[in-house]
C-alpha cells in the first residue's frame, strides 16, 4: 500500500506557473494578485470587505486588536487548538479564558460561554474545529447581549456552511488560514474579514507598519517628513508572490470541498459497521469543510500507532493549549476537552485521496481496530 497522507501540501505545474511569472515580474512584495486575492475572497464572503495577511496568528492578533483587546483583557476561546491561533491573545498581553467542548460535536456551547464570563470579558475567539462549523448564530447574538466582540477563527473552514451561509461571515471579524495544507494554498499568509470598509482601511494600513500609503511619499517619492504616522502597525502583508499561488488555488476549492465531502461519505459507509468506530457529527443545518475526518476511536493510541506503521498519516490533531504556562491563564475543569482528547482520532479524507487510497484506508482501520 503506498501511503495515505493527512494531507497535500504539493503544488500542481498550473499554480507554479502562475508564481513563476511574478518571480519573472520582479513585483515580489506588492502588487495586483494581492487585491485580485481579496476581492475574489470577499464575492465568496457575501461582499464582506476583506484583507490579506502575512499569516493567520498577525491576522488573529490584528482582528482582536480592531475589536478592541488590550493588555489586561480578557478573550473567551477554545484551549482544543493551535498555538498559531491562541497565541494572538497572548501577542496583546490579554488572558485567554478557556472554554469547553461537547466531546460529541467538538463545538462549544451557550452554557460554557457564560460560564467563563467575567468584567474583563471583552471578545469570543470560535475556532470551528478542522473545519466543522460552530453554533454561529447562537453565538451572535450571546456576543450582543453581553456586549463582546465576536471573531471567527475559521483558520481551516474555508467552504463550510451554516444552514448555506459560508462561515466568516457570522462574527465582527474572521480569518481564514492560507497555509500550505489549508483549503486553499499559499504557502503561508492568511486572510482578514472586517465588518466594514473604514475597518478593513485601518487593518491595511496597520499591518504596513501603520503607514498611510496615499500620503507617505512625497512628488518626487520620497518620504514625507510632515506625514505623520499615528498608530505603530506591524510587517504582517501578505506578499505578491504568496497572494499568486492563492489566486492560482481557488477556482478549484469548490470542486475539492465537494470531494472532501464525498470521501467522507465513502469511509462513513464502509466503517459504518464497526462500533469502535464512531465519527464526530456536525451539528444540525452545518455542512463541514472537512479539513480532517475526526472520528471517536476506541484503543486510540494504539489504533494510531498501528495506523502510522501502515502508512496512514493520522493524528490527535491539537495538544489542548491550557497546559501551557506561557498564557498565564486561571486553571479551568474542562472535562469535555478531556474526553474528546482520550478517543478523538484525525484521518485522512482529502481530495487527493483516489478510490483506492479509500479502499486502502478503510481496510487499514478495519484492521487495526479488529486486530
Amino acid at each position: 500500500m503506498r501511503p495515505i497522507p493527512l494531507f497535500d501540501c504539493r503544488v500542481a505545474d498550473a499554480v507554479s506557473a502562475a508564481a513563476v511569472a511574478v518571480l519573472a515580474s520582479g513585483q515580489l512584495a506588492a502588487g495586483r494578485n494581492v487585491a485580485a486575492l481579496e476581492e475574489a475572497f470577499s464575492l465568496r464572503l457575501t461582499g464582506r470587505p476583506v484583507v490579506s495577511m502575512s499569516d493567520m496568528t498577525h491576522a488573529l492578533t490584528m482582528a482582536l486588536s480592531l475589536a478592541g483587546v488590550a493588555a489586561g483583557d480578557e478573550v473567551l476561546t477554545l484551549s482544543f487548538n493551535c498555538l498559531s491561533s491562541n497565541g494572538a491573545i497572548a501577542q496583546l498581553g490579554a488572558r485567554p479564558v478557556w472554554l469547553d467542548i461537547d466531546p460529541q460535536t467538538a463545538s462549544v456551547s451557550l452554557q460554557a460561554c457564560a460560564a467563563a464570563l467575567t468584567s474583563r470579558t471583552r471578545a469570543l475567539m470560535v475556532y470551528h474545529v478542522a473545519g466543522y462549523p460552530a453554533p454561529m448564530r447562537a453565538l451572535r447574538q450571546f456576543c450582543r447581549d453581553h456586549g463582546l466582540a465576536l471573531i471567527e477563527d475559521a483558520n481551516n473552514a474555508l467552504g463550510a456552511l451554516i444552514d448555506g451561509q459560508p462561515t466568516g461571515t457570522f462574527g465582527d471579524f474572521a480569518v481564514f488560514s492560507l497555509y500550505a495544507n489549508r483549503q486553499v494554498n499559499a504557502v503561508e499568509g492568511a486572510m482578514l474579514v472586517c465588518p466594514d470598509a473604514d475597518t478593513a482601511s485601518r487593518a491595511s494600513q496597520l499591518r504596513r507598519f501603520g503607514i498611510p500609503a496615499s500620503r507617505f511619499r512625497d512628488a518626487l517619492g520620497e518620504i514625507d517628513p510632515d506625514c505623520d504616522v499615528p498608530q505603530i502597525g506591524m510587517s504582517s502583508a501578505l506578499t505578491n508572490v504568496n497572494a499568486s499561488l492563492g489566486l492560482a488555488h481557488l477556482p478549484s476549492l469548490d470542486s475539492r470541498l465537494a470531494r472532501n465531502r464525498t470521501n467522507v461519505q465513502v469511509l462513513t459507509d464502509q466503517l459504518q459497521d464497526l462500533s469502535a468506530l464512531r465519527p464526530v457529527q456536525p451539528l444540525a443545518g452545518n455542512e463541514p469543510a472537512y479539513w480532517v475526518w475526526l472520528v471517536h476511536c476506541d484503543r486510540r493510541d494504539e489504533v494510531l500507532d498501528q495506523l502510522k506503521r501502515a502508512g496512514v498519516q493520522c493524528s490527535k490533531l491539537h495538544q489542548p493549549n491550557h497546559v501551557y504556562s506561557g498564557f498565564a491563564a486561571a486553571p479551568r475543569d474542562l472535562p469535555g476537552t478531556a474526553e474528546f482528547m482520550q478517543s478523538v482520532l484525525a484521518l485522512p479524507c482529502g481530495w487527493w485521496l483516489d478510490d483506492d487510497d479509500l479502499t486502502a484506508l478503510a481496510g487499514s482501520v478495519r484492521t487495526a481496530l479488529t486486530a
